[in-house]
């Protein structure tokens, strides 16, 4: 629930963004041709709801995602209802993305921290305090995560207000000084629990401990807020780096993509 929450409310804050919602499913989209920013998310229909409702509500959905020329990720929780999605979503051209494993979902207690993994100690991490830090983060997520040319250049920007004014949401910047950011990583609440996002690094700086500054950072806000956990979703790359710091896999979020 805190995921989808999270990643619902990430990929409806762009200026042209959408959202959706009928009576089992939730959607998103920024409008930018990136999929993982335009998503459906979960599967909760009521028991009893017919098939043929739930037919035409797969329909609008894909509607939606059409009349924005955008492509689109359906992100699937581990226990859908109804049980038999995967079959309903393939008789409307909505198939399991079998070229990429479950995303995994992982979680982790937050204990002591001085146990976490170490980092050289002349990195430095700070929290976006201005628009200038917003335009660094959005280079960097955009170069990270290979995004098209000319996507989601203003990202962080375009949200300001949410990024450096909302007390549940703290992003934060490390690198050799504060006028060289190389990496970024956020803190976000919802559901009651805080959970991190937005980890990325420059690909040239991998390997050098600024993932591990920054997720050191992230644990010991989180710590000093009182929670007793934080989730994640890795990616594959990702994958050790938060097993370092205790994270665990729960399950992994199934994706299903339109066909071709």
């Amino acid at each position: 629930r805190h995921t989808l929450t999270v990643q619902a409310w990430l990929s409806s804050r762009s200026p042209q963004a959408v959202t959706y919602e009928s009576r089992g499913i939730k959607a998103s989209s920024t409008g930018f041709k990136i999929p993982l920013l335009n998503l459906a998310l979960g599967c909760s229909f009521p028991a009893g709801v017919s098939e043929a409702a739930i037919d035409e509500e797969i329909e609008a959905l894909k509607s939606l995602f059409a009349s924005r020329n955008v492509p689109w990720y359906w992100w699937m929780n581990s226990s859908p209802s109804p049980a038999n999605i995967r079959e309903l979503l393939h008789k409307h051209g909505i198939e399991f993305d079998d070229e990429d494993p479950p995303l995994p979902a992982m979680a982790a207690p937050i204990g002591e921290i001085s146990n976490l993994p170490t980092y050289p100690g002349h990195i430095q991490v700070w929290q976006a305090q201005s628009l200038t830090d917003l335009k660094s983060a959005s280079l960097i997520r955009r170069i990270a995560f290979k995004f098209p040319a000319g996507e989601a250049l203003t990202y962080f920007e375009d949200m300001a207000a949410d990024w450096l004014n909302n007390p549940d949401v703290k992003l934060f910047l490390a690198g050799d000084s504060a006028s060289e950011p190389v990496s970024i990583g956020a803190i976000i609440q919802a559901a009651g629990i805080p959970g991190v996002y937005v980890m990325a690094t420059l690909p040239d700086q991998h390997r050098k401990g600024y993932g591990k500054a920054i997720l050191t950072r992230l644990m010991n806000e989180a710590a000093k807020e009182g929670h007793s956990i934080l989730a994640l979703t890795a990616s594959q790359a990702g994958f050790g780096l938060y097993s370092q710091f205790g994270f665990e896999h729960i399950f992994g979020f199934d994706f299903y993509i339109p066909a071709e």
